[in-house]
C-alpha cells in the first residue's frame, strides 16, 4: 500500500512537472508544432483562420472583408478541389487589416484625381504629379520664410518702439495709437503665416503620399532611380501592401494598402499563399512572384506547380 501511493504522488508530481513545463514553454512548442506541420503536412487539415485587429479607417466592412478573404482562399482552393482554409472565431491564424501611411497615401492620391496601376504608364504619371506639386512646394516655402522674415523685423521694431515708450512712463496719444496699429498688423502677418503653413503642409501630405507610392512603384517595376525622400523626414516603412509571418506570438496576415476589391484579393491570397507554405516565384505574373505587382487573379502554371508540390498532389 505504502508503494502504491509513493507511485501515485511521484506519478502526480511528473505530471505537474510536465504540464508547468508545456504551459510555461507553450508559445514555442505550439510555434514548432506549427512549423512542422508546414513542412511536412502541408494541405492534410484545412488552415483555421480568424479575424485579429480591423481598422475601421477603411472603407470597407467586416462582412466585404471577410467575404474578400473567402474568395481569396478559393484562389488556391478551386484548382485542386481541397479545403485548405476554415474560418472559425478563434482560427490561430489573425488576419489583420491595419491602416497605416502606406492606405493613408492611396486615398490622397485618389482625391488628388490618380487612379494608380502597376504599369509604368502610372509611375509616370504619378511622377510628373510629384514634380508638379514639389515645385510649386519650395516656391511657397520661400514666399512663407520671406513673409516670417518681414515678421520678425516688424516684430523687432515693435518691440523696441515699446520698450523706448515704457522707459520714458508712457506713450503719447499718437504714439499709443500707432504701437497698437503695429500690434493688429502683427496679429494678421501671425494669421497669415498660418495660414501659409496649413496650406504648405497640405501640400507636404500631399508630396508624401507621392513619394510612397513612386517608391513603392519604382521597386516593384525595377525601375532603377534613387529612393525618393519624404519631406519632413521618412517614416522608415517599406511599402508592402501585406505580409505574412509566423513566429512564438503565433501566425498572422497584416493587410496595410489596397485600391480595389480586386486587388485586395490578390494580395489576401499572395498571404494566403504563405500560410500554406508556398514561397515566392520568378514568374512576375504569378499570385506568388515576390513584388505581388500582377492584374491577374488567378494562379499561374508556376503558382500550380508550387502548389501541387506542397501538397503532393
Amino acid at each position: 500500500m505504502h508503494k502504491a501511493l509513493r507511485f501515485l504522488l511521484n506519478t502526480i508530481l511528473a505530471i505537474i512537472v510536465i504540464g508547468g513545463f508545456v504551459y510555461f514553454f507553450r508559445a514555442p512548442i505550439r510555434y514548432s508544432l506549427t512549423q512542422i506541420q508546414t513542412e511536412y503536412f502541408s494541405c492534410r487539415q484545412p488552415i483555421a483562420y480568424s479575424l485579429g485587429s480591423f481598422d475601421d479607417e477603411f472603407d470597407v466592412s467586416k462582412e466585404d472583408f471577410l467575404s474578400a478573404i473567402s474568395a481569396a482562399e478559393a484562389v488556391w482552393e478551386q484548382p485542386i478541389a481541397k479545403d485548405l482554409f476554415t474560418y472559425k472565431e478563434n482560427g490561430s491564424l489573425k488576419i489583420n487589416l491595419i491602416y497605416d501611411n502606406r492606405q493613408e497615401a492611396t486615398v490622397k492620391l485618389q482625391e488628388l484625381g490618380l487612379s494608380v496601376k502597376d504599369d509604368k504608364d502610372s509611375y509616370e504619371a504619378v511622377k510628373a504629379k510629384y514634380d508638379a506639386m514639389k515645385a510649386s512646394y519650395l516656391k511657397d516655402k520661400a514666399v512663407l520664410a520671406n513673409t516670417v522674415a518681414e515678421f520678425e523685423v516688424m516684430k523687432r521694431k515693435y518691440e523696441a518702439d515699446v520698450e523706448y515708450w515704457n522707459s520714458r512712463g508712457g506713450a503719447r496719444k499718437e504714439a499709443y495709437d500707432k504701437l497698437e496699429e503695429d500690434r493688429l498688423a502683427l496679429n494678421a502677418k501671425i494669421d497669415e503665416i498660418n495660414k501659409m503653413q496649413d496650406n504648405l503642409n497640405a501640400k507636404i501630405n500631399n508630396i508624401n503620399a507621392l513619394v510612397t507610392v513612386l517608391n513603392r512603384l519604382a521597386t516593384s517595376l525595377n525601375i532603377n532611380v534613387d529612393k525618393y525622400n519624404q519631406i519632413g523626414g521618412e517614416l522608415g516603412v517599406e511599402f508592402e501592401e501585406g505580409t505574412y509571418r509566423s513566429d512564438q506570438s503565433g501566425q498572422a496576415i497584416d493587410i496595410y494598402q489596397f485600391d480595389n476589391r480586386a486587388k485586395l484579393i490578390r494580395v489576401l491570397a499572395h498571404e494566403l499563399g504563405h500560410a500554406l507554405g508556398l514561397e515566392h516565384v520568378e514568374d512576375t505574373k504569378a499570385i506568388m512572384y515576390s513584388f505581388n505587382n500582377g492584374i491577374n487573379d488567378k494562379p499561374t502554371d508556376s503558382d500550380l506547380s508550387a502548389l501541387k508540390m506542397l501538397c503532393n498532389i
